[in-house]
């Protein structure tokens, strides 16, 4: 096919196209209540169920969900990994979401090396149900919110497209993502590393090195006496606050491009639009903070 070159007038043509289709997309959005098609009431049936399978010799995780949360409790008294996930399908009418949840699964897989990967596997839908069409948005209503309890696990990774992350008293490299939530770890004897496209990040107790990232929230750290290591958090819109274990030293460097930048606990150097700090050997670490919009606030131990 032959294509028109783009000059000025096609330049001009192709604008008031564009202006023609954007009124057009705003009345198919408007019309859709008078037809009985908003996507409020195609998926207006839900239900609800519960999942679980039980995993022996279990020695790190991967999370894999597409909609749901994910929460990781450390327990004693486990003696297999223990696997719930509490599920809910959505469709037209109550009969096809209950059997939507009777055709889902919980998978977990356990590989040579004791790394078990999880998931929740839904039934496909039919495209004229499952999604809906409104102006640029389109969406499925199956969740999943997935809890793991074990004894011990050396290794975590976690991967949500949307949903809050919860980690507890485990050990090994953290790796934790979501596109959209809120991430917390508690008492993690391991490297972390946490991202979140909009949502609040805290870490406390945990060791060093860290990552926290989001592009908009407030990330909260604080490390547990013995922490050494680099540390970098970053937001784009939130407060940053770092409180640095007694054991931690190195190079403070924190950045706000609109808020107060408050250091103690160590040597302040002040510049222009960036403040320095060092704890102890300058050389040993270092720790970076960067947010566009909040104040940063950091800690150092006094000895």
């Amino acid at each position: 096919m032959k294509m028109e070159p783009m000059n000025s007038q096609t330049t001009h043509r192709f604008a008031r196209t564009s202006q023609l289709v954007r009124p057009f997309r705003a009345l198919l959005v408007c019309a859709l209540p008078i037809f009985g098609l908003s996507a409020c009431v195609i998926n207006s049936a839900s239900s609800k169920g519960q999942l679980a399978q039980a995993v022996e010799g279990a020695k790190s995780v991967v999370v894999t969900t597409e909609n749901g949360g994910v929460e990781l409790i450390q327990d004693a008294s486990a003696t297999t990994m223990q696997i719930s996930a509490t599920i809910r399908c959505s469709a037209d009418t109550i009969e096809k979401a209950e059997a939507r949840v009777k055709a889902t699964k919980l998978t977990a897989v356990r590989d040579a090396s004791g790394a078990v990967r999880v998931g929740v596997v839904f039934p496909p839908r039919e495209p004229a149900v499952t999604v809906v069409f409104v102006g640029d948005m389109a969406g499925s209503d199956d969740t999943a919110s997935i809890v793991i309890r074990a004894a011990n696990l050396d290794g975590i990774e976690v991967n949500t497209s949307n949903g809050s992350i919860d980690v507890g008293a485990f050990s090994g490299p953290a790796k934790l993502v979501t596109t959209n939530g809120a991430i917390e770890v508690k008492d993690h004897a391991g490297p972390v590393e946490a991202r979140s496209t909009n949502g609040a990040i805290r870490a406390s107790g945990v060791l060093a090195p860290i990552v926290a990232e989001t592009s908009n929230g407030r990330i909260e750290v604080s490390l547990a006496p013995n922490a050494q290591g680099d540390i970098e958090l970053d937001t784009l819109n939130g407060a940053v606050m770092l409180e640095l274990g007694a054991s931690w030293q190195g190079t403070v460097t924190a950045d706000t491009s609109n808020g107060r930048i408050e250091l103690s606990g160590g040597e302040r150097v002040k510049k222009r639009g960036t403040q320095t700090m060092t704890v102890g050997d300058a050389s040993k670490a270092s720790a970076k903070i960067d947010t566009s919009n909040g104040r940063v606030t950091v800690r150092a131990a006094k000895n």
